[in-house]
């Protein structure tokens, strides 16, 4: 049986299982870090809201409503991007990533929070689980379209 509404535990919204729980689908914010990683691998730099919004309108990427999505939504999750990279090479070598062990090569990239404020373990706790998500989504996803412009995303 399908239900429109699934929560990211995977049940529905009248709280039934959806035999899904052990699967992650992509979330738009997925897409956008899928996009952000793919212009830096193109361009061996990291884009900002403004170039992120830009790559994503050439990419054909849009609101629902079809217009571009603006760099200040994209602005909000620049930050998580940058961690989640490093966080995710401490995942590839282990299941549970230390906090601490994240938090000190991010500071070591000059990855910091708002006011250069630098990045903490409680900092990295607070991702964790969305984070953890976002690794299992990536990593079930099915391989891309080689047809498709946007196969990555």
């Amino acid at each position: 049986m399908t239900y429109r509404s699934i929560t990211r535990e995977g049940t529905s919204s009248r709280g039934r299982s959806t035999g899904l729980e052990h699967y992650s689908v992509l979330t738009t914010v997925d897409r956008y870090y899928l996009a952000w990683l793919k212009y830096r691998q193109q361009r061996a730099a990291e884009p900002n809201a403004e170039e992120l919004a830009h790559h994503l309108a050439e990419a054909g990427i849009h609101t629902r409503a079809g217009k571009p999505i603006s760099s200040s939504t994209l602005r909000r999750y620049i930050l998580s991007f940058r961690i989640y990279t490093i966080w995710a090479q401490h995942r590839a070598q282990t299941t549970t990533p230390k906090p601490r062990a994240v938090a000190h090569d991010c500071n070591a990239r000059n990855i910091t929070a708002q006011y250069n404020k630098p990045i903490t373990a409680p900092h990295i706790t607070n991702y964790s689980n969305d984070f953890e998500r976002r690794w299992n989504a990536l990593s079930h996803r099915p391989p891309a379209d080689p047809s498709s412009a946007n196969s990555f995303y």
